[in-house]
This record gives C-alpha cells, sequence and structure tokens, in this order.
C-alpha cells in the first residue's frame, strides 16, 4: 500500500522524506525550492515535545516549526484539507504566513502552532484525524486516555 501510494505522491515531480531518515533532506529539498509539507501535531513523546494547550486538554506537541522555518529559509503557510463528500471536491484552506517566532521558548512555539492547527479543526472537526491518538503522551502520572 505505502508503495502505491509513494508513487501517487511522486507522480507530479515531488520528494519524499521517509521520518527515519533524518531532517536533512527535508530541508535540502526545501533550500532548493521544493516545497515542504510538514505535519507540527505529531507525537514523538515527552522527551522531544512540549505539552501545549490543544482545545479543552492539552497535548504532546513537537516545538520544532520555528527551527525549521529558520534553517530551510523558508516562509511556514498553514494549510488544511477539507474534503466533501457531496460533491467529491476538495478544498485547501490556507491561512496567511506565520510570522517569526524567534524570541519565542519551545512551549510558546508548540501552543501558537496548536492555535493554528484550532482555527483550522474547529469549523470541520470530522476532516481531523483524531484516530491517531494524538493525545496518547500524557504527563508523569496521568492514566492514557486511550
Amino acid at each position: 500500500v505505502d508503495y502505491v501510494w509513494n508513487i501517487a505522491r511522486r507522480r507530479f515531480g515531488g520528494r519524499l522524506h521517509a521520518r527515519n531518515d533524518g531532517i536533512r533532506a527535508f530541508v535540502q529539498s526545501v533550500r532548493s525550492g521544493y516545497w515542504g509539507y510538514y505535519l507540527p501535531d505529531q507525537d514523538h513523546g515527552p522527551e522531544f515535545s512540549e505539552f501545549a494547550d490543544f482545545f479543552a486538554t492539552y497535548k504532546a506537541t513537537l516545538p520544532v516549526t520555528e527551527r525549521l522555518r529558520r534553517i530551510s529559509r523558508a516562509q511556514i503557510i498553514p494549510l488544511f484539507p477539507v474534503y466533501d463528500g457531496k460533491r467529491h471536491q476538495l478544498t485547501i484552506n490556507v491561512r496567511p504566513p506565520l510570522a517569526a517566532m524567534n524570541n519565542c521558548c519551545d512551549a510558546q512555539i508548540a501552543r501558537q502552532i496548536n492555535e493554528v492547527i484550532e482555527k483550522f479543526v474547529r469549523p470541520h472537526p470530522e476532516q481531523y484525524t483524531w484516530i491517531l491518538k494524538f493525545l496518547k503522551t500524557r504527563k508523569a502520572g496521568e492514566e492514557d486516555p486511550y
């Protein structure tokens, strides 16, 4: 299945970078003019994440968006696809580029990213991939909500 999806994703000349390969190839691609698509709501566990507010709770959020922007020398343009099953139409919602967060700490960066995600998800909660267990990593002593 992954093989078929990768062929479809490369069909228009894009590049794919496996998470296990690290971030260097992604950064080099963006620097050389390719668009980079990074999902900032990933949960890589408490050692790599900041706990930041997310809707009525919190989640472990990778605070690397600003560092990626800086080392890639790129703008961060938030987008969120919404599929309308009745019309069989995909709409890509795009927001203005994020302002640089040079003076923000990791916790502030994580919260700002979660705020952007909330703005996209709030009108279309059914479109978000809740099945991925984004709230799995909890603070020490808290129960797994799943």
